[in-house]
Formats: structure tokens, sequence, C-alpha cells
């Protein structure tokens, strides 16, 4: 050590070196803003698919942007199903399906937020649940162009993407 050196701090008598216990800090400081730099960028996903949600026992079902799909409902239960689509609360359609039937209809992109989607609850005809997961077989195609579809929007009117974005 040289005359005017500081062995606590570090520090030499020109003041030109810092001390590890500020370097460390530093860096610290460093790192925790770029944590909440990345934090704050987080990437959102949209949901495209159809998927049984056994938690709720309903359908949650949307199409890639732009494109629509077509889906296969079966009613596998002994009794008439009521189905509505719901985007946002709102009710979109319904219909009631008897059992052994089949139902095919059209859905689209639902909208560019991470809860743009459709769900398709169930109910008995006096209006208690049903869990459509042991309700209901589900079929979906590919992906179409929402022109060239060859399945309908109706009854259950899922095509608030088509029609608001």
């Amino acid at each position: 050590m040289n005359a005017g050196d500081d062995r606590r701090t570090g520090r030499t008598g020109t003041g030109g070196v810092r001390t590890a216990r500020s370097r460390l800090l530093g860096a610290t400081i460093l790192a925790l803003s770029l944590a909440a730099a990345l934090i704050g960028c987080r990437r959102q996903v949209i949901f495209e698919g159809a998927e049984m949600q056994r938690a709720t026992g309903t359908v949650k079902i949307a199409a890639p942007a732009p494109l629509c799909g077509c889906a296969n409902v079966t009613n596998i239960t002994g009794q008439p199903l009521r189905l509505g689509a719901v985007f946002n609360s709102r009710t979109t359609g319904s219909t009631v399906l008897p059992p052994g039937q089949r139902l095919q209809f059209r859905f689209d992109w639902a909208g560019p937020a991470t809860d743009d989607f459709y769900v398709i609850e169930g109910t008995t005809e006096s209006g208690q649940h049903v869990d459509l997961t042991k309700a209901l077989r589900l079929q979906v195609s590919q992906w179409q162009d929402c022109s060239t579809a060859t399945c309908s929007y109706a009854p259950l009117g899922m095509n608030v993407g088509e029609k608001a974005h």
C-alpha cells in the first residue's frame, strides 16, 4: 500500500479505484433493473384452439387470427343439452342439442386481446349446470379462411372477431 491508501475502503490516495462492495452494489442494481424491464415486457399469448375445461365443465374455443374453424359436438348423454356460447360475459347464441345428436358450427378468432375467446356452457333444459367434458364429444377441423368455411356460425354465433375487429 502507498501512502494515503485506506485498507477499510480499498480506495487509493488518488480516488480512482472502486471498492468491491460498490461494484457488487452496482451490479445488483443493474440486474434488478433488467429483471424489472423484462417483467414489464412479457409477451401476451392469445388463445387459439379448442379445449375442454375440466375445472369449469365448459369448452374454451377460438381460431388463430384471422382464420376460422369448424367444430362438431355430439351429445353423448341421454338427455337434451342446452348449449350457450359466451364472449366476454355476453351470450352470442344458444341451441338445444338432443341426445345422440351432432351439431356442426363455425367459430372465428374472437379478437386480439388475451381474454378474447369463446366459452361454451351447458345446462339441462331445467337450467342445471352440465359438465360438458363428460357430456360432449368435440372434434375440430383444420383452420380455414372464414369466407370459404363450409360450416355455419348458426346457432352459436361465434363470429365476434370477424364482425368487430
